[in-house]
């Protein structure tokens, strides 16, 4: 029998590249946080903080649960 290589394997042969995307949204985040942070609020400019935080904050999570996933096999 052969074993083919699922798509979540394939996933994790590039777990440095997953890495460095999360590294990446974290940093995204925090100048995200601090655009949020620096505007007043009710601003068009505080809504796209609030907007990048989260979406920043989603993908984060995401990213770190599949780097999590490839690191627990």
């Amino acid at each position: 029998m052969s074993h083919s290589p699922s798509f979540f394997d394939y996933v994790c042969s590039n777990a440095d590249k997953f890495a460095m995307l999360l590294v990446f949204e974290c940093v995204a985040g925090a100048l995200s946080l601090a655009l949020f942070l620096g505007s007043e609020p009710g601003t068009a400019t505080h809504v796209v903080g609030v907007l990048n935080v989260l979406g920043a904050g989603v993908l984060a999570v995401a990213t770190a649960a599949i780097l999590l996933k490839c690191y627990r096999t």
